[in-house]
């Protein structure tokens, strides 16, 4: 019965996707209120090794789907150029301020404790390569950042390609060639610039996401027996497949089982999103999540500043601190985002006033 049913919703939500202005989708908000939240766990220091990999099987790929999913015929038939100019302000916009802070806490505190070990011997300019290249392993001032120009070139690739292709063509096709991709090009040890490398597998989670989100929509909450049959699938194609990182373009054991187990991960949490009510949290937390990918290692770089000033090592080592510091990182985002926004307000208003004088010229 509930097949016939989601086939029958499937059909007629389809047909009629969403739309620039509708109200905002609680099972989208709700999924991005749990990826954010394991993203940063994953994060943490102190996490157990068994839960980052278990994270980092889907996680990352989760933000790419959901980027896609969120997409609107508007947004992808835009001029290009306008299409440029919006993914820049809103992507690498805050690409260059988190890198800059980041940066600048980096150049005073590196030679301070265990940081001068690792980074003592570091040119203050290397880090600027990774602001330069968007390449992951020089970012290590801020290493999640990397996700923003990957997220950058992936929705301007999707865009361009969607303007000849379906969504499950460009779908099918990324597949194909990132297949391919991800089994040779890794043993070549190069990298390219602004998460070139990382394209083709990003690309696929982001049509597959334009291509499945309404058909996933209509299905609304299914039973609870398929969202554990779908983690159970999820637990065994992670523990199987083992330790991944798309940053680093690792993709363990086999790259079938990588998008196997990262497919299965992100249906998990677009299942159990349903069962997450709306509330203040989760609404803050879907709203603000780029601002939480782009501060919260920050966010723990300090926090692990501050605990070896005071002599709290051993605080670092367990699942306590992983937990601690990932709320600190997350709950710390709810004033810097009211500084950022009253910051943007005010240059804005000189703006504003100029706009107004021109007008009563005229």
């Amino acid at each position: 019965m509930w097949l016939e049913a989601c086939s029958m919703r499937t059909e007629a939500v389809a047909a009629v996707p969403p739309q620039p202005g509708a109200p905002r989708d609680a099972g989208i908000d709700a999924a991005r209120a749990i990826g954010i939240v394991l993203v940063v766990i994953g994060h943490a220091r102190g996490c157990p090794p068994w839960l980052s990999m278990l994270l980092y099987s889907f996680h990352v790929p989760l933000f790419f789907w959901l980027a896609g999913a969120v997409v609107s015929e508007a947004r992808l038939f835009e001029p290009a150029g306008r299409t440029v100019a919006r993914l820049a302000r809103r992507l690498l916009g805050p690409y260059l301020f988190f890198f800059t802070a980041a940066y600048l806490y980096w150049l005073a505190t590196r030679g301070i404790g265990e940081k001068a070990a690792r980074w003592g011997d570091r040119p203050w300019w290397e880090p600027l390569q990774g602001l330069a290249t968007g390449q992951g392993e020089l970012l290590y001032v801020d290493p999640a950042l990397w996700f923003l120009p990957a997220l950058f070139v992936t929705a301007g690739t999707y865009a361009a390609l969607y303007r000849r292709f379906s969504a499950a063509t460009i779908a099918g096709g990324a597949l194909v060639f990132a297949l391919a991709w991800c089994v040779f090009f890794p043993d070549s040890g190069s990298r390219m610039p602004f998460a070139l490398d990382v394209l083709p597998a990003a690309l696929v989670f982001y049509a597959c996401g334009h291509w499945m989100y309404p058909y996933l929509r209509a299905c609304g909450r299914v039973p609870r027996r398929v969202v554990v049959l779908v983690a159970a699938a999820w637990l065994a194609l992670a523990f199987a497949n083992g330790r991944v990182d798309l940053n680093q373009l690792r993709f363990g054991e086999a790259v079938l089982l990588y998008f196997a187990a990262a497919g299965a991960g992100i249906l998990m949490v677009l299942l159990l999103a349903p069962y997450v009510r709306s509330n203040r949290l989760t609404d803050w937390l879907a709203a603000s999540t780029l601002l939480i990918f782009a501060s919260h290692m920050v966010t723990f770089n300090v926090l692990s500043g501050l605990a070896a000033v005071a002599g709290w090592q051993s605080a670092r080592d367990g699942f306590g601190w992983a937990l601690a510091s990932s709320v600190v990182a997350i709950l710390v985002c709810k004033p810097l985002g009211s500084l950022l926004e009253a910051g943007r307000q005010r240059m804005l208003r000189p703006l504003s006033r100029a706009t107004r004088a021109s007008v009563g010229a005229g």
